[in-house]
């Protein structure tokens, strides 16, 4: 009598794909990798923040704003919010306000935000743990779509709150523990909805190295540093007059300001675009046109014919654009090419897409030369300030 005879049956990663998205309860947790979707981006409609950031900053990811006093970080976190608005008119942005120091009015007015459809949190006598846990629980409401923490230095830990001011319990490194916490959890959270966090981080001087440049470092340890994808940091703000920078700090007689950064860090896209700079007037807000301008012409969007002519440009194509309705070649000064795209919105909508379909990550096609690059690099106080930030960047990250 024969014997029967059993073959073992195989048990492939496709069969141990299904039975852990099905233990987990979540089908995506192991996908093959050509159906991994490509980032969606956030676009503020500023080229000269969208661009280095590849179309935007990404949906579904944590990011930090990082720099000195006064560099813009708090009015860049607005214009994000501002541009999550458009985008998403049914979400709801919430911005906690631990400094207690937000200007709405003038945030709305710079940004164009609909206060109506943002909440505002001024957390007092709350610890640093209550807050973070509470943004934790705002995560999980349904129309919520944007965070932002302003900022990690000013979260003070429960057990600092509880003690005599002559105690010094470290407040770094007790809200450090706490962030080593919150950070990771809340990235799961939002990579599961699809939401941006933003938050906004201090910089101050560690220490000096051996020729007297300051060191500078961020407050919260390096929780916030790890676990966000994009980081962004801000240089000195600068004054604007006419469409072009005036020496000061002051700002006397100025009639708009120009915030600088450099992206020092972005996972999702490559990293290889520098800083940026968005330009801001004190009495219109954000002056896209002349930033669209600036940005073009660094990267030759725009082609300049000589000192005083250019040309606006088909990107696919190379040739000069005519109006559609008079035939007439977009050539001409500055001056033509700022009122031509201030009065025509429909063609500045349709240049401005795009710019934005020729910048984006999965459509990569310029290339950014070294010069280009140092031109709107974002600028600190010092070239020695510069170095030593370059430096902390290249050993840390």
């Amino acid at each position: 009598m024969a014997k029967a005879t059993t073959e073992a049956k195989s048990f492939t990663m496709a069969d141990f794909a299904r039975k852990l998205n099905k233990e987990y309860a979540n089908d995506n947790l192991i996908i093959k990798s050509d159906v991994v979707p490509v980032y969606k981006r956030l676009t503020s409609g500023q080229m000269g923040i969208d661009y280095p950031l590849y179309g935007g900053l990404p949906y579904g990811r944590m990011a930090v704003f990082a720099g000195l006093e006064h560099s813009g970080k708090t009015t860049a976190a607005c214009a994000q919010l501002a541009a999550y608005q458009r985008e998403n008119p049914d979400k709801i942005c919430v911005y906690v306000d631990v400094e207690h120091s937000l200007d709405l009015q003038f945030q709305a007015l710079m940004n164009g935000i609909d206060l109506e459809r943002m909440y505002y949190i001024s957390p007092e006598g709350m610890s640093g743990e209550q807050i973070l846990e509470m943004i934790l629980e705002l995560e999980e409401v349904d129309d919520i779509g944007l965070i932002v923490l302003d900022s990690i230095p000013a979260l003070v830990p429960q057990n600092v709150m509880e003690n005599e001011f002559t105690k010094d319990l470290g407040l770094r490194g007790n809200m450090a523990k706490g962030l080593h916490k919150f950070c990771p959890t809340m990235c799961d959270k939002l990579a599961r909805k699809g939401n941006i966090m933003i938050m906004i981080n201090q910089v101050r001087v560690a220490g000096k190295t051996f020729t007297g440049a300051n060191i500078y470092s961020e407050p919260g340890g390096d929780a916030p540093r790890y676990y966000a994808s994009v980081k962004v940091r801000f240089g000195k703000r600068v004054f604007m007059k006419d469409g072009d920078e005036i020496k000061g700090d002051d700002g006397e007689g100025a009639d708009g300001f120009r915030l600088k950064f450099k992206i020092t860090k972005n996972k999702t896209c490559a990293c290889n675009r520098g800083g940026g700079f968005s330009t801001y007037s004190y009495l219109n807000g954000a002056d896209t046109v002349n930033d669209l301008i600036d940005v073009a012409l660094q990267f030759d969007f725009i082609k300049r014919v000589n000192n005083v002519t250019y040309e606006l440009v088909n990107l696919s194509t190379g040739e000069v654009i005519t109006d559609s309705e008079t035939g007439e070649v977009l050539r001409g000064k500055k001056a033509f090419i700022i009122e031509y795209l201030q009065t025509h919105i429909g063609f500045r909508d349709k240049y401005l897409q795009m710019i934005k379909e020729f910048i984006s990550a999965s459509n990569d096609k310029s290339v950014l030369d070294k010069e280009s690059l140092k031109a709107i690099e974002a600028e600190e106080d010092s070239v020695e300030h510069k170095e030593v930030i370059t430096t902390v960047y290249d050993n840390k990250e």
